[in-house]
């Protein structure tokens, strides 16, 4: 039997529409970039810059209200978008705790769910 959309996304946590800005630091320069979705454990963004599974990045997210976090990423998941230079880059994050956490959460609590 084919598996459901759910079972089928490893995420422990619900991905949420986001098109946040970020800064995504791959290799040694960071990139301005635009989040796609967002969960409690991971993102995603699209990159014309080149991305390697795997990889730990720091990523600087702008959040609602103007204020920062920069959360250390693993990066999980790479693949070029179809008919684009660009490439879709997932990460997940290694460790939120304390005020980063407590921020994102209170970020995450008004967005809709990702389609």
């Amino acid at each position: 039997m084919a598996k459901t959309k759910a079972e089928r996304d490893q995420r422990g946590t619900p991905r949420l529409t986001a098109s946040w800005e970020a800064e995504a630091a791959l290799g040694e320069e960071a990139r301005r970039v635009r989040l796609a979705n967002i969960s409690r454990t991971g993102l995603m963004f699209s990159t014309r810059a080149p991305a390697r599974v795997p990889a730990m990045m720091d990523v600087r997210i702008a959040l609602p209200g103007g204020e920062h976090i920069t959360l250390t990423s693993s990066v999980r998941h790479v693949a070029r978008r179809a008919g684009s230079e660009e490439v879709e880059v997932g990460v997940q994050f290694a460790a939120l705790d304390g005020d980063a956490g407590r921020a994102l959460d209170s970020a995450l609590a008004g967005l809709p769910l990702s389609s």
